[in-house]
């Protein structure tokens, strides 16, 4: 190899060292710098569609305007919102930080009691709902 480097003129070895740093360049850009900027490409992308779901679920959660009495305990606040709403509280077990709650009422009522108390700040940690001849029967678990 060197017998044949030697053996070709000068302009003809300058010029393959051109063509040789020519390819090298080339080599490295398509296989170091053009998947990077891709790679960055793609997760700038992607961060900015999990900042786009960061601000749908703010805009999507619940926000509690009302005024939360925290002094008073959960069963005498649900007690005191529900026969203020008109429901009948047909059954409720309270177990340590959990209210086990069966109400009675009006649908339409009966939701928006519903979620006045999320709004109040009080966890809905289940539901179920039965209609039950003219109205509707939630039972219900919250924290």
């Amino acid at each position: 190899m060197k017998q044949i480097w030697r053996r070709t003129s000068t302009r003809e070895q300058q010029l393959l060292l051109v063509l040789g740093v020519f390819l090298l360049a080339v080599v490295a850009f398509s296989l170091i710098w053009q998947p990077t900027r891709q790679r960055l490409e793609d997760v700038e992308r992607q961060y900015q569609q999990q900042m786009a779901l960061v601000a749908q679920l703010q805009r999507a959660q619940p926000r509690s305007h009302v005024a939360v009495d925290t002094d008073q305990p959960l069963s005498l606040r649900v007690s005191e919102s529900a026969t203020a709403a008109g429901l009948e509280i047909r059954q409720m077990e309270t177990d340590s930080d959990l209210m086990r709650l069966t109400l009675n009422g009006d649908s339409q009522t009966l939701l928006q009691w519903l979620d006045g108390m999320e709004r109040s700040g009080v966890a809905l940690q289940s539901l179920t709902l039965e209609k039950r001849d003219d109205a509707l029967e939630a039972r219900l678990v919250l924290k």
